[in-house]
């Protein structure tokens, strides 16, 4: 398999996602409540992207709670994205001359795909919409990437939304007298993401989308933010459903407001807010990874969401959660020494684990890859399964041109098959039908609510997506149960 890099410096811009439409090609009009859009007619989908939701996060708006955009005049442009919020460097996996390779605060914008719009009353239609936030750990990544496009998706019949937002220290910063009213204020990507639900429900029914029917799914940070989201009393009823891949996050705890504001002081010592404000964006990225995660702000977040979840708080909508099955290729390369993964793991623990797992802790490193996985991915989501009645999942293929160099599914690789996007043609036979399984089984659960499995609860199984996808018990039960009663903060 060509490396993407070299795919994509070589693909041609009659390409949906080319920077350019192609001269000559079709536009289609489309005037929402926000204003006139002009997008591009694609072969069975039409694209709107870089639409601006909110208003510039910028001077005094930055780490400010996201503000209406301004009304704009005639038909705004949107053949293209816009630049992708303000990281380290430019995002991966776009195609060569994206705008999505540029790197601003003004960044609020969102994209669509709709099943071609025919002449028909668009308005009277009711297509769901699903609405994706992409992962990078809340410090990087783009809805630009190559893997993300919906046009996929918008063939089989539904909308596809992908959005930016505010990421690292400018999305998930606090810093005391941020908030209004007195009142402390933090995560400001999560706002972002409220932000861009509301824009959809009052305007995705000009493309032809069911404002009622909006599942939100998103993978690694984009999971995460979906959780937190479930978590929200901010977001309730601006969507219907729910898809968790990869949120990782582990047991927890997370941190509170006031853990991040101490951070904030320690980093920033000496600088008032004013100073902040005035500092450039491109140094204050710089502390991107201080500032990574959701934190507790008793506003957006009042707990933690394996708390609410605990509780019975979240957003009683039908979700899908899951993980993939080689999850610690997050940890690099190794040996890896399964005493430093958990501190909270005692030698006797560490023991009854090893025997647990049986021939997959084969040596130290695949042992500390399972309890990586285990404790940060699959016990937090079959924790959230089991509190939310919801459909469980593992992702265990690795495509056929890798399968002789990678062992299990990593982290992420997922993400094409949901979305059927891929650099090359030469796909086996075995690909396109994980494929079709889990990216049928996605967009299933966006029209009907129901995936094509029982819920963890009904039959205390999951879906195993590998080369022969279907319901199985999950695996690693033993070792799952001691990791939860060692782990979890809410024992």
């Amino acid at each position: 398999m060509r490396p993407l890099a070299l795919f994509l410096a070589t693909i041609l811009c009659a390409t949906p996602a080319c920077a350019a439409p192609a001269p000559g090609a079709d536009h289609v009009r489309v005037v929402p409540s926000a204003g006139a859009v002009s997008g591009i007619r694609g072969d069975g989908f039409d694209s709107f992207k870089g639409i601006p939701y909110a208003a510039p996060p910028i001077g005094p708006l930055r780490w400010q709670k996201p503000q209406p955009a301004a009304k704009w005049q005639g038909d705004f442009d949107a053949s293209d994205f816009g630049p992708s919020c303000m990281q380290p460097s430019p995002p991966s996996h776009l195609v060569p001359g994206s705008p999505g390779l540029q790197l601003s605060e003004d960044c609020l914008k969102l994209n669509i795909w709709t099943p071609t719009l025919s002449s028909e009353k668009v308005a009277a239609k009711k297509t769901p919409v699903m609405v994706w936030i992409h992962g990078g750990g809340n410090v990087n990544g783009s809805p630009a990437d190559f893997f993300m496009d919906g046009q996929n998706l918008a063939k089989d019949g539904v909308i596809l939304i992908s959005i930016n937002y505010r990421l690292g220290v400018l999305g998930f910063f606090a810093f005391p007298g941020l908030g209004e009213g007195g009142k402390d204020t933090a995560n400001f990507g999560l706002w972002d993401q409220v932000a861009a639900l509301k824009w959809v429900r009052a305007n995705i029914a000009a493309f032809g989308g069911d404002p009622d029917n909006v599942t939100l799914f998103g993978e690694s940070a984009g999971g995460e933010d979906t959780l937190a989201l479930l978590a929200s009393p901010a977001a309730r009823g601006l969507f219907a459903r729910a898809i968790v891949e990869s949120a990782g996050g582990g047991w927890g705890p997370a941190a509170d407001i006031a853990d991040v504001q101490k951070t904030a002081a320690k980093l920033f010592a000496g600088k008032s807010l004013a100073d902040l404000r005035n500092l450039p964006a491109a140094d204050l990225i710089k502390q991107n990874d201080d500032f990574a995660d959701p934190a507790v702000d008793h506003d957006l977040l009042p707990e933690t969401p394996l708390a609410a979840f605990a509780d019975g708080s979240t957003s009683n909508v039908p979700l899908i959660i899951g993980t993939n099955s080689a999850e610690g290729s997050l940890m690099g390369p190794g040996p890896l020494d399964p005493a430093k993964v958990w501190d909270r793991l005692a030698p006797a623990d560490l023991a009854a684990l090893r025997t647990a797992y049986g021939d997959a802790a084969r040596d130290n490193d695949a042992f500390a890859r399972l309890l990586f996985r285990d404790g940060y991915f699959t016990g937090p989501a079959r924790f959230v399964a089991r509190h939310g009645n919801a459909w469980l999942y593992r992702f265990s293929y690795v495509l056929a041109p890798l399968q002789k160099r990678r062992a299990g599914a990593w982290h992420g690789t997922e993400v094409p098959f949901v979305f059927e996007r891929w650099p090359i043609d030469d796909l086996a036979a075995t690909d396109h039908r994980v494929e079709a399984a889990i990216h049928g089984a996605w967009i299933a659960f966006a029209k009907t609510g129901r995936p094509g499995w029982q819920t963890l609860g009904a039959t205390g199984q999951e879906m195993r997506f590998d080369a022969d996808p279907s319901p199985r018990k999950p695996d690693d039960q033993m070792a799952l149960d001691l990791l939860d009663s060692r782990l979890s903060p809410l024992k």
